[in-house]
């Protein structure tokens, strides 16, 4: 498990690493990677606190988080965190109402926020489902930007895909702006864009995702993934290789690849981040 926190100044992780060296770490099983990720991500929690006074999470969907989710909402009712001090936001969710079975928004009530017991006026969501999705995307940015006042996002947490992506950031889709241009997708939005609409390509319908820049604003970025089907994803990711979408984002101070056995590998590559075993 990696080490807690002494004071609001250090950061937590068995490797320190910066926003140029992600590191890569192997948990033995799913198990193994949900009790390391909560342990993380609810150090980083506490630093915000004690930094801020307020931390801003974002989350991410798919069914690897579940049980991460799970153990951070048992440790935040532990912990007796200020209910309304942690703003909860969705890194990306698909062109569905919250009530959906498909929706990252309601996988995240289920497994996180209704178990923790966090004020509603925390859970930022995207709305999607009702009007169109290019006017949810800049609602939703707005509404992120506001409630920054300038600062960065402490936390992001994020999967990856297969294909390389990340959030709903697809390749071969087509960003949709909130001014109703298009633009490839690629590692910059234009500037004060922090979300956007995204269809086509490998996008599976209407998606919405906070913008690549939105999403490196992050103090900690951390990516959680299991599988021997993302291996080939993970080590593009952590390398760096610019076609691999997940491979845009890195946090200002720490950027760790947290993945099961299977989805890191045999071995060291030789190049990039090396294995760390959880």
């Amino acid at each position: 498990m990696a080490a807690g926190e002494t004071g609001a100044a250090a950061e937590p992780g068995p490797v320190r690493a910066t926003s140029r060296t992600p590191r890569l770490v192997a948990a033995e099983n799913a198990e193994s990677l949900a009790e390391e990720a909560s342990s993380l991500v609810m150090a980083w929690i506490a630093s915000a606190l004690g930094r801020r006074g307020s931390a801003h999470v974002v989350l991410a969907g798919g069914g690897t988080p579940r049980a991460t989710h799970a153990l951070m909402a048992a440790a935040i009712r532990e912990m007796g965190f200020p209910k309304d001090a942690i703003h909860w936001w969705f890194g990306d969710e698909r062109w569905v109402a919250a009530s959906d079975e498909r929706s990252n928004e309601r996988m995240a009530r289920e497994t996180l926020l209704g178990p923790a017991g966090v004020d509603e006026s925390t859970i930022h969501s995207w709305g999607a489902g009702s009007g169109e999705p290019a006017d949810c995307a800049r609602s939703y940015g707005e509404l992120m930007t506001a409630a920054l006042g300038g600062q960065g996002l402490y936390v992001v947490m994020l999967g990856i895909g297969p294909d390389g992506h990340t959030a709903s950031l697809f390749p071969g889709s087509t960003v949709v702006l909130p001014d109703g241009r298009e633009a490839p997708m690629g590692p910059r939005f234009p500037a004060g864009c922090p979300a956007a609409a995204v269809r086509g390509g490998n996008a599976p319908g209407w998606r919405l995702t906070l913008s690549p820049g939105m999403l490196c604003s992050a103090r900690h970025v951390i990516f959680l993934a299991s599988g021997a089907d993302k291996a080939e994803a993970v080590h593009r990711a952590a390398n760096g290789d610019p076609a691999t979408p997940a491979a845009w984002i890195r946090g200002a101070t720490t950027t760790t690849f947290l993945v099961t056995r299977d989805a890191a590998g045999s071995a060291d590559t030789g190049y990039g981040p090396p294995i760390v075993h959880a």
